[in-house]
Formats: C-alpha cells, structure tokens, sequence
C-alpha cells in the first residue's frame, strides 16, 4: 500500500507528522524520453475541435472512469511536456521533488479520489481543509511544485488542465526520474470543490501504528487487494524514514528494553548507528534510507526483506510472516522488472480512484483555491 511515513520520500504515515512517501530519482530517469503519441483522432473530431473553445479540455472519449489518453492532444498539446520540464529541472537541485510528487498522489487518490482537493486551502464551508490533518499538515510536501507547473500551463493553456491531472501527468514524471520507462497517462479528471480534514482523519490513510489487517482491510475497500498492497509499499524503495518511527524496534520494542527479535543484530546496529543519541537532547531524530538505493525505484527495498530479513517499519516486517502477503514479497525480490510492471499497473489504478469527469467538478485556474 502507500504506506505513508515520514520520510524524505515515501509512504507510511504517522499520527501527525505523516511521511514523505516516494523519493524517485535515478541516473536512468535522467534520460530523456519522449512523450508517447496516440493514433490520429477521427475526422470528425478534428473538425468538431475546429469551432469549439481550444480554452477548454477535448471532450472525453470511453475509457476507464471517463478518461482517457491524449485528453488534451487538440486543446493543450504540449501539457506533458511542460509537466515534465518543470519536474525534470525541480530534480537538478531537489531530488526529493520527484517522491514529493508521487506522495501526493497518493494522499490525494486514496482519500477521496483523485480530485486535487488535497490541495485547496480553503473550502467554502470553512471546514478545515485536507492540508491540515495530521495526516498532511506541515510535513506535506510538493504542492509549492505543483503551483509551479500549473502556472506553467496556464500560460500556455488558460484554465484547460486540472490540478488533479497535473498531479497525474508529474507522477508519471516522477517515476521516470526514479527508472521506471514512460507510461501512457490517462487525463480529464477535474477539481473537486471541496475538501475536509474529517474525511483523512477517518481512517483513509493507513498509518504505521497499523495492524496488517486493518491495512488489508482498508486497501480491500480502496478496491486494492493484498497483492497489490504489497507491491504499492515497494514505494519504500526510494526516500528516507525518520527514526522515530522505528526507533522502539531497536531500543526497546514493546516495554521489552530489548530489540524487536525479528531483527537480525546487524539491521538493529545499523538503525543504532543512524538514530544516535536517542533519548538524549542531543538526539535530532534523523531519516535513514530504506534501502542502499534510495533515489532508485528498484526491488532493493523486497531483496533486503527476503535476504537479510531487514525492514525499518514493523508493518513492513508484517509482510514477511504472513501467508498472504510474503509469496508476493518474494516475487518483487526476484524480479525487478516484474516490479517495475506491477507497480506501474498500481499506480496507473490508484490514479482512476472516484475520479470527476464531464461537468463534474471545476477546471481550477489555480490549485490552491476554487474558482
């Protein structure tokens, strides 16, 4: 699942600091690659989009949840490119840029859809908005780079490309930038008009205090099965956790004063080694790296479970000792490309969540508030 955390990228979420779910990035996502086409439209259409407002998105042909790729080939053509320029230049100087992004999906898909409600700071109830759960609050990230594009692409395109597809089309960047190959995006999600921190708050976002059954369940209702939970928390490959989260693992799990007795002596020295001076005033609670690759979205993350029995977050030690869970474990751990591919379908899925088309919703001009 994405699970949120705190990290530099990642996902695993706390009680209030709440993660920083993926941190993609690495040597291979700097290679340039070139936005996929779709097949020539229909005369007809091409004719319809002739005398239609080009200040709107194409209308929106079948396909899943009533969108579809190339939705905005006629009325903004260059919108994943300019996506793509602005996250690309955002990763020279902030690698964490790219995870920030793919976090945000989540956090917004997995809620109540992907609408970009996560986004408002506002809402004409003057409910409190998403951004100020616990579950986001001040540790949300990415948003400031998603002004940004968006920005770019009113520019270009006045009020034609959501906020919620923007987050889509800089989370397929995103995983470019972490080595996975370019996928077809689907768009034409619009904007939702409200948001409310009640909704995170009540349980949609998985936390790492979690027991696996209350993970299972809540991604089972999100209409994500075991296995693709499993492969959605190889999300932990990339970016960092805090100590804090795990800290109890090593120094005294469960009142015990001693180390979780999952843990080999060689995974509790090393979170020792990252987490110094703990219980001390000294200590600044700092991010360790789920894995040695952790600006790489790679099957590390799996490999290190299976073969040093090494997790950080005990909900990802639940993965190993459980039937249900651990046959998928090891299959990301002995295929990296099988990986990359089921990922990407996960994503591709997390993505379609109650989704707004047609007249549903707005087209926001800025992200950060309605219309």
């Amino acid at each position: 699942m994405f699970h949120l955390i705190v990290v530099h990228s990642c996902l695993a979420f706390t009680l209030s600091d709440w993660l920083n779910f993926i941190g993609f990035g690495g040597q291979e996502g700097r290679k340039p690659q070139p936005v996929l086409e779709d097949d020539e439209p229909p005369q007809w259409l091409v004719d319809k989009m002739k005398t239609r407002n080009q200040g709107t998105a194409d209308p929106a042909m079948p396909s899943k949840g009533g969108l579809r790729e190339g939705f905005y080939r006629h009325s903004c053509p260059n919108a994943e490119q300019i996506v793509a320029d602005v996250l690309a230049k955002n990763f020279k100087t902030n690698p964490s840029a790219a995870s920030n992004v793919v976090r945000l999906l989540f956090h917004d898909c997995f809620v109540g859809g992907c609408d970009a409600s996560l986004l408002l700071d506002y809402t004409p109830s003057g409910d409190r908005v998403e951004k100020s759960s616990n579950f986001n609050g001040l540790l949300l990230k990415g948003a400031d780079l998603i002004d940004e594009i968006k920005s770019k692409l009113e520019q270009e395109c006045p009020q034609t490309v959501s906020c919620a597809d923007t987050i889509a089309f800089a989370t397929n960047e995103a995983l470019i930038l972490g080595g996975m190959p370019r996928q077809r995006v689907l768009s034409g999600r619009r904007d939702s008009l409200v948001s409310l921190a009640s909704v995170v708050e009540d349980n949609n976002l998985p936390a790492f205090t979690w027991s696996l059954e209350k993970m299972i369940d809540t991604f089972k209702k999100k209409g994500f099965n075991e296995e693709e939970m499993v492969i959605l928390l190889g999300a932990h490959s990339v970016g960092t956790v805090h100590c804090d989260f795990f800290l109890g693992r090593a120094y005294g799990y469960r009142d015990t004063k001693k180390p979780d007795p999952t843990l080999t002596p060689e995974v509790v020295d090393e979170m020792k080694k990252v987490c110094v001076d703990a219980g001390t005033p000294k200590y600044r609670n700092p991010p360790m790296n789920f894995d040695e690759t952790p600006t790489v979205l790679d099957n590390l993350f799996f490999k290190n479970m299976v073969e040093k029995n090494k997790t950080l977050l005990e909900t990802d030690a639940y993965l190993l000792n459980d039937a249900r869970t651990l046959p998928t474990v090891k299959q990301m751990a002995a295929d990296q490309e099988l990986f990359h591919k089921r990922f990407a379908e996960a994503i591709n899925k997390l993505g379609t969540l109650n989704v707004l088309t047609g007249k549903d919703g707005e087209v926001r001009k800025t992200c950060r508030s309605t219309n």
